[in-house]
């Protein structure tokens, strides 16, 4: 049987991306599956071709074809309606790309959908109502996911399936995480796409509740006031810059643009804490890593938050509230956390438990 994954990006560092290559080597990993077939949206060829995911056609040892299409609709729709039709499962791996794979789904073949969150939580178009009821499953990252398509599709509920997010291997492998720096400034650390579209993320919200830190709760270490960083970049950039000015606080934050994977650990092993106060997350694997590197996170009790940011693994704060974010973002950064109590909270989301999930929720 040959598996179709289709993917709005494939090689990117995002959470989706990092997920759907996990996705792709679990489906490798199933004995029932034969064959596979990539078929992604925004990726170019030159790209893809490079990846280690996809290099020399192979995928955990399974014969793999994968195309990229450079953002064009029209390529991607044509391809992915051809892989869809002489496949015998298909998994799309955004909602946005789900009525092309069940219009061209034949009788008989499986398809699911993976819903990451917030895209899967609004109100539907006609066509993706129509799409999502030819769906056999949908995978939820998270029971609030769950919950919220079961809210707004009652008529899916019993197609709803919970499969978390997984890490990546290598993140719960080699040494144990250790202690951040005690020689540097206490470091709050943010990672995520800059964009405008994205403001859900609470990157405003975060600058704010940063210059209210008060300079007394750190008194036991004067000389290193904290400082906030920022990994990653968009068309929100340069409005972010212009308000730490605003705050007076641009003297203590840095912008660090897009990090290699390597250089992305070691932003995680050199902070403090991690944060993101954003209220539309579906999972939040962002989260998963930095209890992974042995740092506490600090977020807002809106969405999926919550079942990741318990009180073992950092703090809340509700949401839109600049003042109550700064209040848990001190008590974050004045706790003494263990960092290999923390990396055992990541444990459980594992690769392993991500096959194993896969393969018995379609029964």
């Amino acid at each position: 049987m040959n598996v179709a994954l289709l993917a709005p990006e494939f090689t990117g560092t995002g959470g989706v991306q990092r997920i759907l290559r996990l996705y792709l080597d679990a489906l490798a990993e199933d004995p029932t599956h034969g064959t596979l077939t990539l078929e992604t949206l925004n990726d170019t060829p030159q790209h893809l071709a490079a990846h280690p995911g996809v290099i020399a056609g192979m995928a955990k040892g399974k014969p793999l074809a994968a195309q990229a299409h450079t953002r064009s609709k029209t390529s991607f729709t044509q391809s992915a309606t051809h892989t869809c039709a002489k496949s015998g499962r298909i998994i799309c791996g955004h909602i946005g790309l789900l009525p092309v794979a069940a219009f061209a789904a034949k009788r008989g073949t499986q398809l699911a959908l993976v819903a990451h969150g917030i895209e899967a939580w609004q109100p539907c178009s006609f066509f993706r109502r129509l799409a999502l009821r030819r769906c056999d499953r949908i995978f939820c990252v998270s029971q609030y996911t769950r919950d919220r398509l079961a809210a707004n599709h009652p008529e899916l509920h019993g197609r709803l399936r919970i499969v978390p997010n997984a890490l990546d291997p290598g993140l719960l492998g080699g040494a144990k995480p250790q202690p951040p720096p005690l020689d540097q400034p206490p470091t709050v650390l943010c990672v995520g796409r800059l964009c405008a579209a994205d403001a859900y993320k609470g990157y405003e919200l975060l600058l704010r509740a940063f210059s209210l830190l008060p300079r007394a709760a750190f008194y036991h270490r004067p000389a290193l006031m904290p400082r906030l960083r920022f990994v990653g970049e968009g068309d929100d950039l340069t409005r972010l810059q212009q308000l730490a000015i605003d705050l007076q606080v641009a003297d203590r934050v840095e912008f660090s643009g897009r990090l290699s994977d390597p250089d992305l650990r070691r932003a995680f092993a050199d902070c403090t804490c991690f944060a993101l106060p954003s209220s539309g997350e579906g999972f939040g694997l962002v989260f998963l890593e930095a209890l992974a590197a042995g740092r506490p996170c600090v977020g807002v009790n809106a969405g999926a938050v919550p079942e990741l940011i318990t009180p073992a693994a950092g703090t809340l704060a509700a949401p839109g509230d600049p003042a109550a974010l700064a209040a848990v973002l001190t008590d974050c950064l004045i706790r003494c956390w263990d960092p290999g109590d923390l990396y055992k909270l990541a444990q459980p989301y594992s690769y392993e438990r991500l096959v194993t999930a896969l393969a018995t929720a379609w029964y």
